[in-house]
């Protein structure tokens, strides 16, 4: 015989209904909100529980006396012999009740133990959760700062390519006889965008440290940047829709900027200056001059700069920080031959006597702190340290202040100056 199917609480089951989708359907359309547990009062559910454990095994038997005063008596004793009589029929039962009233309450309390647990496993869990959650998002953040680095990387590797082969400079025809001819050899057939990546870094790090100088540039029309290397500070201006040009020595400089779509001439720089018209231009920076240039040809440059800038326009003269021997030996690598270091205020004084108004002092591009001598660090660990011990050790890191100072200071500084009123000879 085939077995009767039961009714359920909400109707009979269709046959052939035995798919677990169709099962977890169905227990989504019997809640109210989904496959979500109902939400409760969980103040009442503990109040009931409470009522539940004080009251299961009480089972107290009925007031047998009575009120009355003449039938009193006898429905007291009609009560108890009643009792008597059905209670070999109600104590079975009454019984029965206790236990039952008592596996339940225990299987609530065991049921309230284990809800209990799977809320204390759920803190926990949470807690792992949001950790590991911290942690993946802390790996997410490494990644993106190593692959900006990476991509930082190859922007470099392409601007180094893009510039290698095609633009190299052609071989000049050199006098024999003075020994020079070798060394100046050997400097053309340096690497020179290799070179400029080592000395002042990539592109992108150079615009983000010339940007300072965007506040005395703005409103210019006709800007030249003299010794603009790979151009960085005319990309800047070009962004900004300053009308910029550049004077640039070396060839492969030159046609690393025309690559770039940047108007860069390779001329003589003093030749450059003579042609133009006199205050035709309205900012100037000198980079890679002041500094790599003997006195003489700075003062000469400072006057035609004079003469060429119109009324309170600006000139920014970029230049290695003396005071820093890291900077000093750094650009020396570039131009051996040529490094001649200037005290700012040297360079002050001299852009007074050409005619220029308040020349003020920038420091820029310093060495990042783990680039400089690392204090040292007095650790008692709870023991009483010798006053003489705390006062050698202060004096070592005042030292060490001292030698990060001259050794590690800027790379760079840089002189803002604007013209004055010329005086007629």
């Amino acid at each position: 015989m085939s077995r009767k199917t039961e009714p359920g609480p909400d109707g009979p089951e269709a046959p052939g209904s035995g798919s677990l989708d169709e099962l977890r359907q169905r227990l989504r359309e019997r809640t109210s909100n989904g496959h979500r547990i109902d939400p409760f009062d969980e103040d009442t559910l503990m109040e009931n529980l409470h009522l539940t454990n004080a009251y299961y095994d009480q089972n107290l038997p009925g007031r047998l006396e009575s009120g009355r005063r003449v039938l009193g008596p006898f429905l007291s004793l009609v009560k108890r012999v009643a009792r008597r009589l059905m209670g070999w029929y109600v104590n079975p039962a009454m019984d029965n009740q206790r236990l039952f009233n008592a596996y339940v309450t225990r299987s609530i309390n065991d049921m309230k133990r284990y809800l209990d647990h799977l809320q204390i496993n759920e803190d926990i869990l949470s807690t792992i959760m949001r950790r590991d959650l911290a942690l993946f998002r802390a790996n997410i953040l490494f990644m993106n700062r190593y692959l900006q680095g990476r991509m930082l990387d190859f922007e470099n590797e392409i601007n180094l390519l893009r510039g290698k082969e095609p633009v190299r400079a052609p071989p000049v025809e050199k006098p024999a006889g003075n020994g020079d001819g070798e060394a100046d050899e050997l400097l053309d057939s340096l690497d020179v965008l290799t070179l400029e990546q080592r000395i002042h870094g990539s592109p992108r790090m150079v615009r983000d440290r010339q940007r300072v100088y965007l506040p005395y540039l703005r409103g210019c029309r006709n800007f030249l940047a003299i010794g603009c290397g790979r151009g960085e500070l005319l990309q800047i201006l070009s962004r900004e829709g300053i009308n910029a040009r550049g004077i640039e020595s070396d060839a492969t400089l030159v046609g690393f900027c025309r690559d770039n779509d940047l108007d860069v001439s390779k001329v003589d720089v003093f030749d450059y200056l003579e042609a133009l018209p006199n205050g035709s231009l309205d900012g100037v920076v000198l980079s890679r001059f002041a500094g790599h240039q003997p006195p003489g040809r700075l003062i000469r440059m400072l006057n035609l700069c004079r003469k060429k800038l119109e009324g309170d326009a600006v000139l920014i003269i970029e230049t290695p920080n003396p005071f820093s021997l890291y900077a000093v030996a750094n650009y020396a690598l570039e131009d051996s031959d040529r490094i001649h270091p200037m005290h700012p205020e040297t360079l002050k004084l001299l852009c007074l006597s050409c005619g220029f108004m308040e020349p003020t002092v920038m420091f820029l591009n310093p060495l990042p702190p783990e680039e400089n001598l690392e204090e040292l660090e007095l650790s008692s660990r709870g023991a009483i340290i010798d006053p003489h011990e705390q006062e050698l050790f202060h004096q070592v890191n005042q030292n060490f202040v001292k030698i990060n100072r001259i050794l590690f200071s800027h790379r760079e500084y840089a002189v803002v100056t604007r013209c004055g009123d010329l005086v007629s000879s």
